[in-house]
């Protein structure tokens, strides 16, 4: 998989669950964190407090996602 596609497949994982598109890019610890904070706050979400961590999260791994696309391209 040539590195393009890895950062758009990346992107759009990490849209449906924060961490794992990190991981596919190679940067494991981050992407674990992401995961686990974004299922502890999936978990949370009954007690309300876990709402906004799901969201910090997502829009962590999205802006990350982001990043990532424009260092690709423009490294081009």
């Amino acid at each position: 998989m040539d590195k393009e596609t890895k950062n758009i497949v990346g992107l759009l994982v990490n849209l449906a669950i924060p961490g794992l598109g990190t991981i596919i890019w190679g940067e494991t610890n981050k992407g674990v964190i992401q995961l686990v904070l974004f299922f502890l706050g999936v978990f949370l979400s009954c007690i309300i407090i876990g709402i906004p961590l799901v969201f910090g999260v997502w829009v962590w791994a999205l802006v990350k996602g982001i990043q990532k696309l424009s260092k690709h391209k423009g490294s081009k």
